[in-house]
């Protein structure tokens, strides 16, 4: 080791040396507190951790009955707090945080250098971790802290560091309200067209990028997310005339994607919409969350002022009736659909768009029908291969008019799912 490293660091990196543990030391501005800690490491390429990925070290004391005093060191995320009832309760004494001035003179430590590594040989302290700091929160799946000194840091992995630490315990030592672990897996089913989960899969990410709650670091900021793009959902298309045999295709892909650990799901399918209530409940066996594409889009209409529109899609979505789940949720607002001769133009542009995709025919198709088929100001369209093309074409709709996109509205829904779990578990 350099002169120029001080003891405690070098101590600390020594034990993961001779123990074969992957690490990665790294400096930083002189840190006191978890949460300026965390502002300032250094990971993958960027400055600043998520707080849950900082470890919190506690130092504190108790006596036994009949015996000296003891010190227990207790570790959990940055973002949590510990529950000394728990830990008075697991070490059969009252336990208490130990004063700075204890600190110093037992330990040669202040306020911002203790760490697991420091104490490794120190036989008056036992360790207790909390049982979370050892489960997977988001990718690297790494916590850092501090090697006994408030410039130098320590990457590692958790159960490699506590497994080889001597007495060393996990326990449940958080309070219970901290103690959850984030569960982020998103499932995209598509297949009507495969484009359109494309689509929502890329809006969930531009979402999540340009959120301004959570610091943005990369690769590693977005969640999981398994698609399941199927090519029997295009016979949705003739819902009403095929629905025996789309149904299973919707429902036995909606259940493999919570087979494979999606916890929020969304159909990228206007039209398939109509199973959502099937859908729900397979979710809800497996404790994921389906997020309905109409109940959003109403959802959105409602907070947005918005009481008059037009709503573009094919039949089965436009009649509002039988075979669309828009039916419900726009009850109450004046919903113009087209007449059954433009919904026909509509269905037909839509089969040339999943052949063809984006071509000056189909843009200029569709702009042909906006300007045709539609009354009002605003727009909501309810069709997946339109929200190709206006989202493919270059520059501002020529109309005038808003556009209100269903499949933009799921993909902020689901993402808004993931940030919130990520916010309330640290991950900010």
């Amino acid at each position: 080791m350099s002169s120029e490293v001080p003891d405690p660091v070098e101590r600390s990196l020594r034990v993961l040396q001779d123990r074969g543990i992957w690490h990665l030391r790294s400096t930083n501005p002189p840190v006191t507190s978890c949460a300026d800690a965390a502002h300032h490491r250094q990971r993958l390429g960027y400055v600043g951790i998520p707080l849950c990925d900082e470890l919190k070290s506690l130092l504190c004391g108790y006596t036994a009955a009949g015996s000296a005093r003891r010190y227990v060191l207790l570790h959990c995320r940055g973002h949590q707090r510990l529950d000394l009832r728990k830990v008075s309760s697991i070490v059969g004494a009252e336990v208490t945080r130990i004063s700075l001035d204890e600190l110093a003179s037992d330990f040669g430590l202040q306020y911002g250098m203790v760490s697991p590594l420091v104490f490794i040989d120190d036989e008056r302290v036992r360790q207790l971790v909390d049982d979370t700091v050892l489960a997977r929160f988001f990718p690297p799946y790494t916590l850092m802290t501090n090697t006994g000194d408030l410039k130098h840091a320590v990457e590692f992995r958790p159960a490699d560091v506590f497994g080889a630490l001597p007495n060393t315990d996990v326990a449940d030592i958080v309070v219970e309200e901290d103690k959850r672990v984030p569960r982020h897996t998103l499932g995209i089913l598509t297949g009507n067209s495969p484009e359109s989960g494309i689509l929502l899969w890329e809006r969930i990410n531009a979402r999540i990028r340009s959120e301004k709650r959570v610091h943005f670091r990369g690769d590693i900021g977005f969640p999981r997310l398994v698609i399941e793009s199927v090519p029997d959902m295009g016979a949705s298309m003739e819902l009403a005339q095929r629905e025996g045999d789309v149904r299973p295709v919707v429902l036995d892909a909606v259940e493999r994607l919570c087979e494979t650990g999606a916890t929020v799901i969304g159909l990228a399918c206007n039209t398939t919409q109509y199973y959502a209530e099937d859908a729900s409940r397979i979710c809800a066996r497996y404790g994921a969350r389906f997020v309905s594409l109409a109940e959003e889009t109403a959802s959105h209409l409602s907070r947005s002022g918005v009481t008059s529109f037009d709503l573009l899609g094919i039949d089965p979505v436009t009649d509002l009736g039988k075979w669309s789940d828009f039916g419900r949720p726009l009850r109450g607002f004046d919903v113009r659909v087209p007449p059954s001769w433009q919904v026909k133009e509509i269905t037909e542009l839509a089969f040339r768009v999943k052949k063809e995709v984006l071509t000056p025919a189909t843009i200029n198709r569709l702009r042909d029908l906006i300007h045709h088929a539609t009354e009002t100001d605003t727009v909501v369209v309810a069709l997946t291969e339109l929200s190709v093309l206006l989202a493919r074409q270059k520059g501002r709709p020529r109309s005038g008019k808003r556009f209100i996109d269903t499949l933009d509205l799921l993909a902020d829904a689901m993402a808004e799912l993931y940030l919130e779990e990520r916010i309330a578990t640290g991950g900010a």
